[in-house]
């Protein structure tokens, strides 16, 4: 279910840093393999619009965003729902793909309207801060991984007010599922903690990453932007994290 307010698991907001006034970037846009076949125009229009706005205001505030951007919009055939219809990746230095779901209720029109924008935040923030599939800056370990999940999660709700609960929301024990990220072996199974734990938990790297940042605002009264600049030790040192990477 997508919120526009505070959930119960989220702390009342740090005030947000003002963002600084937009320098121009260069953001190529192109539509799946086949020349965007598999979007009408009316989609195509909606989501250039979407993205290019959601470029300028990511811009605006996170200044190391690169000046060159290509995005890849394609459809898939999976069911995405719990997230509103879209997902992404950015799989290199400037380069993102965004996935647009077909099955999404209403269709692809439904699924940019309603988290297409978050969609853009999260993946952009992954590329300003350097998180990406290839090139990235920092070293492996879940709980860097949960870190930087977590800044971009919560860099996208605060700025949009696009939140997905069942996704992303942690549980009463998000301290216990915390001790047991930091207590992980460097190379601990991505897709296990990140995604599909064999006892039934999802997400559980993406949704301690938001319960880190959160610790770590209340704790230090930094807001998102001043997080980011921030390392991954140091963020879990904020949050009163036993350890740090």
């Amino acid at each position: 279910m997508m919120v526009k307010a505070c959930t119960p698991d989220v702390p009342s907001p740090v005030q947000q840093s003002e963002p600084a006034p937009a320098e121009s970037g260069t953001l190529n846009l192109q539509f799946g393999d086949n020349d965007g076949a598999e979007f009408s125009d009316d989609e195509k229009r909606l989501i250039n619009g979407v993205v290019r706005q959601a470029e300028r205001e990511v811009r605006a505030l996170l200044p190391a965003l690169p000046d060159k951007i290509e995005v890849t919009v394609v459809t898939i055939d999976r069911n995405i729902d719990i997230v509103g219809g879209v997902t992404g990746r950015a799989y290199a230095p400037g380069k993102v793909l965004l996935e647009v779901s077909e099955t999404y209720p209403g269709g692809v029109m439904a699924a940019a309207h309603a988290a297409l924008e978050g969609s853009v935040f999260h993946e952009f923030h992954h590329l300003a801060r350097g998180w990406t599939i290839e090139g990235n800056r920092y070293g492996p370990g879940i709980a860097i991984a949960a870190v930087n999940e977590g800044l971009a999660s919560v860099f996208s709700e605060n700025y949009t007010g696009i939140y997905f609960e069942a996704a992303n929301a942690y549980p009463e024990e998000a301290e216990a599922w915390l001790q047991e990220i930091v207590s992980l072996p460097a190379d601990a199974d991505y897709g296990t903690w990140m995604f599909q734990h064999p006892d039934g938990r999802t997400a559980i790297g993406y949704r301690i990453g938001r319960y880190i940042v959160h610790r770590a605002a209340a704790n230090s009264g930094k807001d998102v932007l001043e997080l980011s600049d921030m390392s991954p030790g140091d963020i879990l040192d904020l949050a009163g994290a036993p350890g740090s990477p």
